[in-house]
C-alpha cells in the first residue's frame, strides 16, 4: 500500500500533468497563457475561500508534525512568500515558451527539486542523504530523455524566465510546506491565490494580453484547467505535510510522464524508444529516493515478536 503522504503528491502530480496538454486545447483556441494562469489562480481562490468559510477553518497551530523541523519563520511572511511564488512560477514558466522550445522549458522549470534542497538548506541547514542526491541526478537524466529538448534555439530571456519559475516553484513548495504546520491548507490557498491573482492581473493590465474571445472548447479546457490546478495544490500541502518539501519535489518529477500520457490519450502523440527509457529511469530514480525504498509501494510489517 503507498504511505499516505506519496498518495497525495502523486494525485497532484496528476492533476499538474494533465493541465499543459488541456492548456494546450485552449491555446489552440484562442486563450493566451496569461488568461489561463489568471483564470487558474482566481478558481483556486474562490474555491478554497467558499470551503474556508463554509467549514469555519480556523489556524492549528498546535498540529505540528513531529517530523517536521518548525519554521523560524513569521506565518504571514511565509503566506506572502508563498503568493508571490504562485505568480513568478506560472507567469515564468508559460511565457518562457515564447522564446525556448516547450521541451527545453519544461526541462529546466523542473530544475526546481535541486533549488528545493538549496532553499532548505539555507534556511534550517538540511543536508540531503547522498543516496536522495543521487536520486535527483538520476531523475533529471531520465526527464531529459523523456522530454527530448531542442537545443537549436536559445534565448537568453525564455531561459531566465524559465529558470526564475523554477526558483519560485521550489519557494513555493518549501514556503507552503512550512505553512501547512500552522495553518489548515484551505487558508493557505485562499490567501496565497488571492494575492496571486493581483500580482498576476497587474501584469496582464500592463501588457495587454488577457483575452476571453474563447470557443465553447477553449473555455471548457480552462475550466478543466481551474480544476485541476486547485485539486493539484491542495494534494501537494496535504503532502508534503507527511513527506517533506524535498521527498514532494521529487516525487513530482512524474508530472512530465503524466503529461507525456495525457498528450498520447487527448491528442493522439507517440512516445520514442528514448522516451520509454526516459520513463523507467525517473520511474527508478522514485524508487531509490526513499529512506527504504520498499515503503514507496509496502508499508514494513509490525514487529510480532517471533
Amino acid at each position: 500500500m503507498i504511505p499516505r503522504g506519496y498518495f497525495y503528491v502523486i494525485c497532484c502530480a496528476c492533476s499538474f500533468g494533465f493541465i499543459t496538454t488541456l492548456a494546450k486545447i485552449s491555446f489552440n483556441e484562442g486563450a493566451t497563457p496569461h488568461t489561463v494562469v489568471f483564470f487558474r489562480i482566481l478558481s483556486t481562490s474562490i474555491l478554497m475561500g467558499i470551503w474556508s468559510f463554509w467549514t469555519g477553518r480556523k489556524l492549528q497551530s498546535g498540529e505540528k508534525n513531529k517530523e517536521q523541523v518548525p519554521s523560524r519563520l513569521p506565518l504571514p511572511l511565509i503566506i506572502l512568500v508563498t503568493g508571490i511564488c504562485i505568480s513568478v512560477m506560472s507567469l515564468g514558466y508559460l511565457g518562457s515558451v515564447k522564446y525556448i522550445p516547450v521541451s527545453l522549458s519544461v526541462l529546466l522549470f523542473f530544475t526546481f527539486p535541486f533549488w528545493v534542497l538549496i532553499i532548505n538548506y539555507i534556511i534550517d541547514r538540511e543536508i540531503p542523504k547522498l543516496h536522495k542526491l543521487f536520486a535527483f541526478i538520476v531523475a533529471f537524466f531520465g526527464l531529459a530523455l523523456s522530454l527530448g529538448p531542442t537545443w537549436e534555439v536559445l534565448d537568453l530571456l525564455g531561459i531566465v524566465l524559465v529558470l526564475c519559475g523554477s526558483v519560485a516553484s521550489a519557494g513555493f513548495i518549501v514556503a507552503g510546506s512550512k505553512a501547512v504546520h500552522f495553518i489548515a491548507t484551505p487558508i493557505l490557498l485562499f490567501y496565497s491565490n488571492t494575492l496571486a491573482v493581483f500580482l498576476v492581473g497587474t501584469v496582464m493590465i500592463y501588457s495587454e494580453t488577457f483575452s476571453i474571445s474563447l470557443t465553447i472548447l477553449g473555455w471548457t479546457g480552462i475550466g478543466a484547467v481551474c480544476l485541476l490546478f486547485t485539486i493539484g495544490q491542495f494534494f501537494l500541502f496535504t503532502g508534503t505535510k507527511h513527506t517533506g518539501s524535498v521527498q514532494a519535489s521529487l516525487i513530482l518529477n512524474v508530472e512530465p510522464l503524466i503529461s507525456i500520457v495525457a498528450a498520447i490519450i487527448l491528442l493522439g502523440e507517440q512516445l520514442s524508444i528514448a522516451q520509454y527509457i526516459g520513463v523507467a529511469v525517473v520511474i527508478t530514480a522514485l524508487l531509490m529516493a526513499g529512506d527504504n525504498p520498499k515503503r514507496l509501494f509496502l508499508r514494513q510489517k509490525r514487529q510480532t515478536g517471533t
